[in-house]
């Protein structure tokens, strides 16, 4: 028999009713908890398409060295990703001039000395629209991506320096607190007036997902149109929101690079395991 699995109750349900009926039940838990920790977003992978002429204005002209500027895509907007998350275009319109000069651009979100790749004075945040097929994506459309203009110098990380230097594989994440977030459902009870806001939510909020097949099969997500950058954006190996590359000047480069984007089944990270553990308490008690 199939189960169906909720991440933020951390329990496997029989139908998808039961555990739709269950997570509007616990709604108002839900939020309070989601709003409560500080998260690691999920990362994201994407190769820069060398002939993308939306990037040339943001790729260094020359090898990587110190001194040189690199621009990790730290989030993209229009994602459901390993946390049942939609992030709605927008999210970050406070948080980016509120935080400029004050975020660090890390590795493997270690907030301590010597995993600085760039302090706040050479991080600068900034909201750009993008194609997702600037980002190695086979969607359409277009989506918001967060970047971290970041110089690099003798003080960075070494590994992370290397990291840009010699473009290896790495994904970026943004340690992030939500503020304002949505239930949207997919199938609810239309006799039910407390029920049908979910579904004017999902009515509101489909049209920005891009992959809608993940949404349609879940029958349900999150969106979440404000949110607060909670001091950095990493440098890691692999995160929820496998979209977040580091643009490049490709042009010299003799061999193209992959531009192929795979769906993986992260597991959450670790305080979606404390809320989920939090939450699944209520059941036990």
């Amino acid at each position: 028999m199939k189960k169906y699995f909720c991440k933020e109750l951390n329990k496997n349900f029989t139908t998808q009713k039961e555990l739709i009926s269950t997570l509007i039940k616990h709604h108002d838990e839900i939020v309070s908890l989601k709003k409560a920790v500080v998260k690691y977003s999920d990362s994201i992978n994407f190769r820069v398409s060398s002939k993308s002429e939306a990037l040339k204005s943001l790729s260094p002209s020359s090898e990587i060295g110190f001194g040189s500027i690199v621009y990790p895509v730290i989030n993209t907007t229009g994602y459901l990703d390993s946390h049942s998350d939609v992030h709605i275009p927008g999210i970050w319109n406070k948080s980016v001039p509120e935080q400029k000069g004050k975020v660090y651009l890390i590795i493997n979100h270690d907030l301590e000395v010597g995993k600085v790749i760039s302090f706040p004075k050479d991080v600068e945040p900034f909201v750009q629209v993008m194609k997702w097929t600037d980002l190695g994506c086979d969607y359409e459309g277009e989506t918001e991506a967060l970047i971290f203009k970041s110089k690099l110098s003798e003080r960075s990380n070494k590994d992370g320096f290397e990291a840009y230097k010699y473009n290896d594989p790495v994904e970026h994440s943004i340690r992030m607190q939500y503020v304002k977030l949505y239930l949207c459902i997919k199938d609810v009870d239309e006799d039910d007036p407390y029920d049908v806001q979910y579904k004017e939510n999902w009515e509101k909020y489909y049209s920005f997902i891009v992959n809608k097949d993940d949404a349609d099969e879940q029958g349900y997500f999150w969106a979440v149109t404000e949110a607060k950058i909670f001091k950095e954006g990493s440098m890691v190996l692999s995160g929820s929101n496998d979209i977040t590359p580091t643009l490049y000047d490709l042009e010299n480069k003799n061999e193209p690079l992959d531009n192929t984007h795979s769906n993986k089944d992260d597991e959450p990270r670790l305080s979606t395991q404390l809320t989920s553990k939090f939450i699944n308490s209520m059941f036990n008690n």
